[in-house]
């Protein structure tokens, strides 16, 4: 058995970044479906995922004993818990791939570790464990939400330009730009560049505001997604030539797959952004109010970066 200690963390961003790693442990080490354990309720994401056997709310110290003696591998996404590798190393022996903050003494407890760098995007950090190649790194971080849009049934009309909004955000309201302010960036970008423009709106089932302004709004050429899998994200992502987010959980699967973005940020939040030549994070003018990033700034990083990629 392959097992893995998640991070925790229940955010729905700092699971996604955990699942490119996960999928090169299942892809690299014996072909063997995952078992995941964390002290989070997070098992509604990580049951999409074909290569996870099952995902396990914690209940106690002595449950994840049990599951470790049974265990070939383990990946401990876990900075500040050594103790359940130190058991495992004594108990079982196996092999321990690790995730720490800092490498003192690591050498004893773990075949293959990256140090913890708040400054790193989170989803590198993590395949950093087994990978150093950039270009390596890059096709690995990718390659999950590939395999998964192959799953996908989804239905796409495509158009001239394609834009994918992520107008939401778990994380409350400071966080967010406003759904007005990115449909009129999306109008303003479609104008200048004298384009027509299919938009697709990706909420989830929290932000209601959101979902009842598109419901009455029913703009022309627009296609609302809410609460949909994965697979359909990843693909719809994949479909779009531009995707304009919210520092919010689904913009990882944008970021991931290194396919142009532009995220909106209340603070540098560099953990959980991944740059490259088709990235793009804008913040705000005045303080870390969100509010204060222009619809102008928006349009010009969108029309350059959609004309580079011309």
């Amino acid at each position: 058995m392959n097992l893995v200690l998640l991070r925790n963390r229940p955010h729905f961003g700092a699971q996604i970044t955990s699942i490119p790693v996960l999928f090169f442990f299942f892809q690299n080490y014996g072909n063997q479906d995952l078992t995941l354990l964390s002290k989070s309720n997070v098992g509604w994401i990580y049951n999409q995922l074909p290569w996870v056997k099952e995902c396990i709310q914690s209940k106690s110290r002595l449950e994840d004993l049990k599951k470790l003696k049974h265990c070939d591998n383990l990946l401990n996404l876990r900075p500040s818990n050594r103790l359940p590798v130190i058991l495992y190393k004594f108990i079982k022996g196996g092999r321990v791939f690790d995730f720490v903050k800092n490498d003192f003494l690591i050498h004893l407890t773990s075949e293959k570790h990256n140090v913890l760098c708040d400054t790193e995007y989170r989803a590198l950090a993590y395949l950093k464990i087994f990978i150093r190649d950039e270009r390596a790194l890059l096709n690995a971080l990718a390659a999950p939400f590939l395999a998964l849009l192959q799953d996908s049934n989804l239905n796409l009309e495509r158009a001239e330009l394609n834009i994918l909004i992520m107008p939401g955000g778990g994380a409350g309201e400071g966080k967010k730009w406003g759904i007005e302010n990115f449909i009129s960036a999306v109008q303003s970008i479609a104008n200048t560049l004298e384009k027509n423009c299919h938009l697709h709106i990706l909420l989830g089932p929290d932000e209601k505001r959101e979902i009842q302004y598109m419901q009455e709004l029913n703009i022309k050429n627009s296609s609302l997604h809410v609460n949909i899998p994965l697979n359909d994200i990843a693909k719809l992502v994949d479909h779009c030539d531009l995707t304009i987010a919210n520092d919010c959980g689904p913009s990882h699967i944008a970021q991931c797959m290194q396919k142009p973005y532009i995220g909106l940020f209340r603070e540098p939040n560099t953990e959980w952004f991944l740059s490259h030549a088709k990235s793009v994070k804008v913040l705000p003018q005045k303080g870390n109010d969100i509010k204060t990033i222009t619809i102008k700034s928006v349009t010009e990083y969108a029309v350059n970066l959609l004309k580079s990629q011309a």
